[in-house]
């Protein structure tokens, strides 16, 4: 059998180098005591990096399924696990006050999944194009910023 290139062979549990995190997290357009959220703690890359204020996690993993969440926080932010795109983008959405950073496979975002989150409310603020070495494969991830407020940079038409 051969070894996968990448060294997690589980694709749900494909890390976040911490330094691409800090970076992530800075494009999250918060405010001074906003809340915030890692819905897939892993190791900790988003988590630990938060500013400091009221801070929560969830990693199913530890016991904490953020699928079965009832909270809401100003803002979530995680890498997600591949296998359940659709989940995890509804229900950050659901638990998000003010928005939500998603890393994902590219082709997790779909215009009908875009769509659906500008009709609760969500708009594409900012998307980052990622390709993480460290990783070993060779699908782009991209880092998407969801926000409140409409700015009409962005557009899903369905034709």
């Amino acid at each position: 059998m051969n070894k996968p290139k990448h060294e997690h062979s589980d694709r749900d549990r494909i890390w976040t180098p911490v330094e691409l995190a800090k970076k992530l997290i800075l494009k999250i357009p918060a405010v001074e005591n906003d809340t915030w959220c890692d819905p897939c703690l892993g190791e900790g890359a988003f988590y630990d990096n938060f500013p400091v204020g009221k801070n929560d996690w969830h990693e199913i993993d530890k016991g904490k399924d953020f699928l079965r969440c009832l909270e809401q926080y100003d803002w979530c932010v995680t890498n997600i696990p591949f296998s359940l795109p659709k989940e995890f983008i509804f229900k950050m959405a659901e638990c998000s006050k003010k928005g939500f950073g998603i890393l994902c496979l590219a082709n997790s975002m779909t215009a009908t999944r875009l769509k659906r989150l500008e009709d609760m409310g969500f708009f594409l603020h900012s998307q980052t194009v990622l390709y993480v070495k460290k990783w070993g494969f060779g699908y782009r991830t991209d880092f998407y910023v969801f926000t409140r407020e409409n700015n009409n940079s962005f557009e899903t038409i369905i034709y």
